[in-house]
């Protein structure tokens, strides 16, 4: 297994961009002040590098990330209107928690909500406070895992191209806490009984089965597996890695989680190679409190490792267009 690349080499590889606050702003109006003029070169630092840090800034909790996030004036991208399979808690009307999964549970490296047909453009993150033990945040450019798939097997990665992908998922019928993708039915899908749910489903063009005790079932349409980016390369911009190493298979029929957009299987040894060359470009960030990440979803999966110890790991997040 390639070792994970250290945190110099990935920024000597134009990884991630650190903006430290060198101007000595103490309040959040003079950070607004701030990104308001240097709007047009942030977007363009995140364009090249994926992800940005933003260290030593006065933002403190839930309400002054909430204006951090505001000066930028992009869309929001609400928990409550999205396809999310995750539990999340709002903190403000545009700010929630990454995901209210058990400590112990690693969340696999994924883009927001590539199994839905929404999903946003950038995702900020804000520690509020930082684990004992573990809790970092993998990193992975997937425009560079598509670079490396297309060396080692070209034609896994024109599968990928000529078929997409489809999901199958099981929501459940309440929020269920032991899980990453534990967020009922009810309100992944917005609705307040079956009825509602079937036609929402059908307007969506997934596929449906009522299970025991009233969970759900759900096939997606099919979704692209690549995606070009605005530079002309090629993201692998799917839930491959996070489907198949996280996600619960059904119970009744032990579907897998992801197939190919034609219904065939993917190969373990394709996964296997997939999630061994991400793990090749992945870098750990650690947390620091009041850091604040951003970062293009359509460039650069996400995850979370396991942490432990008795202090409250707190990150939260924040999704716009």
């Amino acid at each position: 297994m390639p070792l994970i690349p250290s945190f110099q080499s990935m920024i000597d590889n134009f990884f991630l961009k650190e903006l430290k606050n060198d101007k000595g702003l103490e309040s959040v109006d003079s950070t607004q002040a701030w990104i308001n003029k240097n709007k047009v070169s942030i977007e363009n630092f995140l364009e090249e590098h994926g992800v940005i840090l933003f260290s030593d800034f006065p933002v403190k909790n839930a309400e002054n990330f909430d204006h951090f996030v505001t000066a930028f004036n992009f869309e929001t991208f609400t928990y409550e209107k999205s396809l999310s399979n995750a539990v999340r808690i709002n903190k403000t009307d545009k700010v929630f928690t990454a995901n209210e999964a058990p400590k112990e549970i690693e969340i696999f490296l994924h883009h927001e909500m590539a199994q839905t047909p929404i999903y946003p453009h950038r995702i900020f993150f804000f520690c509020k406070s930082t684990s004992e033990k573990g809790g970092e945040t993998p990193l992975c450019r997937s425009d560079h895992l598509y670079d490396a798939i297309y060396r080692e097997n070209e034609s896994l990665l024109k599968n990928f191209e000529k078929y997409g992908v489809i999901y199958n998922s099981i929501m459940s019928d309440g929020d269920e806490l032991v899980s990453g993708q534990g967020r009922s039915w009810q309100k992944t899908l917005g609705v307040k009984n079956k009825n509602e749910a079937e036609i929402k489903l059908a307007q969506l063009g997934y596929e449906w089965t009522w299970m025991q005790g009233n969970n759900l079932s759900v096939t997606t349409c099919t979704f692209e597996a690549i995606k070009t980016l605005k530079d002309g390369s090629k993201s692998f911009f799917n839930q491959v890695i996070a489907a198949s190493l996280g996600w619960k298979k059904s119970s009744e029929n032990e579907v897998s989680p992801v197939r190919y957009g034609n219904g065939d299987e993917i190969d373990l040894s394709a996964i296997e190679l997939i999630a061994e060359l991400a793990n090749s470009l992945t870098f750990l960030r650690s947390w620091e409190e009041n850091d604040i990440l951003l970062i293009d979803n359509f460039r650069v999966m996400h995850g979370r490792k396991p942490f432990s110890g008795s202090k409250a790991r707190e990150v939260l997040v924040s999704l716009t267009n």
